[in-house]
């Protein structure tokens, strides 16, 4: 009997010594980044380096200066401060109006500045960004959509297309990038 109580305290703490033992499972890195910016609302994770997938184009869609269907892609504007005043206005005011302006290599097939040129296998086509107004976005930064802010999370709402510039249109993939800035009233 006594060998049979001693097996089994034996056999229980070798048991529990082998679940106790960790096991390693691996590691990794978490990188944090971001910046601090002087302005009335910060700007979304998200909304800071975003990827518009326009979609698998028709080239028949995009012949005599044609459009794909819109895209919509938003910025959005968090932690907004209304109570922030102007810099350098005078008399100070506080903050109403944000202004996003977008910029980007233009297509010089499109005699507007609202043509975005295409990189890639792709051509004889250019992104167009529409506007809160419903209007092309000019592309050159000479001109911005405004919204009337409100405290708190704010929505800019945009859509993207593909136009057909009057060229002949090539097939593959293609790329565009535009470049936002915001600025306060």
């Amino acid at each position: 009997m006594k060998k049979i109580i001693l097996a089994t305290i034996v056999s229980t703490i070798m048991s529990s010594a082998a679940i106790a033992a960790p096991i390693d499972g691996g590691q990794g890195t978490v990188t944090f980044t971001g910046s601090i910016i002087e302005a009335a609302c910060g700007i979304a994770p998200e909304s800071t380096d975003q990827t518009v997938n326009l979609g698998q184009i028709a080239s028949a869609q995009l012949s005599n200066n044609g459009t794909s269907r819109p895209v919509p892609f938003s910025i959005e504007l968090v932690d907004c401060d209304l109570d922030t005043i102007v810099a350098g206005s005078d008399p100070a005011k506080n903050v109403s109006i944000a202004t996003v302006t977008f910029t980007g290599g233009l297509n010089p097939a499109v005699t507007t500045n609202d043509g975005l040129a295409i990189q890639g296998a792709a051509s004889g086509a250019s992104v167009q960004i529409v506007g809160l107004n419903g209007l092309p976005v000019k592309l050159d930064g000479s001109e911005g959509t405004s919204i009337n802010l409100q405290n708190n999370d704010n929505s800019l709402l945009f859509s993207a297309f593909l136009k057909g510039d009057g060229t002949a249109v090539s097939t593959g993939e293609f790329t565009a990038l535009a470049n936002f800035t915001m600025t306060y009233e």
